[in-house]
């Protein structure tokens, strides 16, 4: 049956109901589709004076257009349809965005400093942290106003020194030993050491990235408007991590990147899938392996629900033992499993008072039996008649074993081609298995997606009698609801896509007990 398929792009639906397949063309031409429900965004910002200072001018700036511009050798190339010129935000988006927020925290940048040069990595995030956190949580209490969406501007130096990879010192064997032995009620002679070795025990559960243990310690406090993480470079159009100011081209791409998340976190979808199968969801299952590493063993499950229209909800399971023992990923127990797709099916009758009629529950690697009789089990005991279908997908740039290329043979265009396969094409290789290049060449932009030769996604019918050509549709147009970004398509489904950032976030810190499962909180 091995046959080469095309997907037309997927379109997207705009203000007015109209549609586009890009993004950006959509919010130039209609606007959003679902409007704010003010004229204006009530913002927070806390930072120091140089970081609200320079939020003030970025918002400033986002109000006039960004033209895209690139010079190559001294000579100015077309970059239009690549990257945009930004329209600016209130042109774009219908609704003011003044550069003066509502509410204010200033941050003493010396405080920040000194907490920098705690040689304990997880001390000092965790002291930024609650630092940050603080100011947040109290605004509810000691401020009359309330806010739509918190900005949080960070130093250069916060994100160098507080994030995954960062340098810094680690809890040491033999500190680590004196830990648990004072935890068996082994004590010194000193108080004050036994107090400090306390606290570090405390850090053992808790992330060193100072942007994950951010959300998840308001996430935990119940603040109720979502926050964006801004590093003080990214204000001043410079890369965060070299500190170079951006190209004209990446500039006007950033202002679409930063506005479209900042709709969004108000509340509001830019765009949705424009062909819409009712009551139908999907779930991505998440696994992160808890970041004590004296618990290496286990993992937290979690899943995220999207609808096709985007709404798009949290949820977060048990630890327990999931690491399969013939090392091929993870997998839930029964009890589990059920648990995890109950959480996200309760969630749909409560928003919509029906259950779905499909759901696809789109894994890394093939359903156990055992997880997939506790799924069964979540829809039986509730009454539901929704249909389960199991989908496998990998990305064949991280799995050897299912790595695919395929070549473009140009001899006989006549037309000049520089470029690889198109973005949309599908190998099948049977009724329940094929591949998928959600990257590839991409005729509206007039390039590719990526950097190299295109790297397909293997898709695979596991479970239910769902049609591989329904799969396949609904993939590939699942690459369009990236609402953290303004791009044409991106790689992997929404459902993967913030697989891991989510995990981090969920096993940040230790004890959670977050019910706030809004999409828009955790990216």
């Amino acid at each position: 049956m091995k046959r080469l398929k095309y997907f037309e792009e997927p379109k997207l639906t705009f203000g007015k109901k109209q549609t586009a397949i890009d993004p950006r063309d959509g919010l130039l031409l209609f606007g959003p589709c679902e409007e704010f429900s003010r004229n204006s965004v009530k913002a927070g910002v806390i930072g120091t004076e140089a970081g609200i200072y320079l939020y003030k001018e970025f918002v400033k700036r986002l109000q006039s257009p960004i033209i895209s511009k690139k010079t190559v050798y001294g000579k100015e190339i077309e970059i239009e349809p690549q990257r945009p010129s930004f329209t600016g935000f209130e042109a774009t988006f219908g609704i003011e965005w003044n550069e003066e927020p509502i509410i204010s925290k200033i941050l003493d940048e010396y405080q920040i400093e000194q907490i920098l040069e705690t040689k304990n990595k997880k001390k000092r995030t965790k002291a930024l942290v609650e630092y940050y956190a603080k100011k947040i949580v109290e605004s509810r209490s000691k401020d009359d106003k309330r806010v739509d969406l918190w900005f949080v501007i960070v130093p250069r130096s916060v994100y160098i020194l507080c994030r995954y990879g960062s340098k810094g010192e680690e809890l040491t064997k033999k500190l680590d030993l004196k830990i648990q032995q004072l935890n068996f009620g082994q004590s010194s002679l000193y108080e004050d050491y036994d107090e400090e070795l306390r606290e570090l025990e405390k850090l053992k559960d808790d992330t060193s990235d100072f942007h994950n243990l951010l959300k998840a310690n308001l996430l935990k406090a119940k603040v109720e408007s979502p926050i964006q993480i801004v590093v003080e470079p990214t204000l001043r159009f410079r890369d965060k991590l070299r500190n170079r100011e951006l190209s004209e081209d990446l500039k006007a791409h950033l202002a679409w990147t930063q506005s479209v998340a900042v709709y969004y976190k108000l509340g509001n979808k830019p765009w949705i899938l424009n062909d819409v199968r009712k009551e139908v969801c999907y779930l991505g299952l998440i696994f992160k392996k808890l970041p004590d590493k004296s618990n290496n063993h286990s993992a937290c499950s979690a899943a995220q629900m999207f609808l096709a229209d985007g709404d798009g909800a949290i949820f977060r399971g048990n630890i327990g033992l999931f690491k399969s023992e013939k090392g091929e990923g993870y997998h839930l127990d029964e009890e589990s499993a059920e648990s995890l797709l109950g959480m996200a099916l309760d969630d749909y009758f409560e928003n919509r008072g029906c259950y779905p009629n499909e759901m696809f529950i789109h894994g890394k690697v093939k359903f156990e039996e055992k997880e997939w009789i506790g799924f069964l089990n979540a829809v039986e005991s509730r009454g539901a008649n929704s249909q389960l279908n199991g989908i496998v997908i990998k990305d064949t740039r991280e799995n050897a074993r299912f790595k695919l290329k395929l070549f473009k043979d140009t001899k006989r265009v006549e037309q000049k081609n520089a470029y690889g396969i198109m973005r949309g094409l599908a190998w099948q290789i049977d009724d329940t298995s094929g591949y998928l290049f959600t990257r590839g060449y991409i005729p509206r932009i007039g390039t590719s997606n990526h950097l190299e030769i295109a790297n397909p996604l293997y898709i695979e019918v596991t479970k239910g009698n769902a049609s591989l050509n329904t799969v396949m549709q609904d993939i590939l147009a699942l690459t369009k609801l990236n609402y953290n970004a303004c791009i044409h398509g991106d790689g992997l489904p929404v459902t993967l896509r913030f697989s891991d950032l989510i995990g981090n976030i969920l096993t940040a810190t230790s004890n959670w007990e977050s019910e706030m499962r809004q999409f828009k909180y955790y990216i």
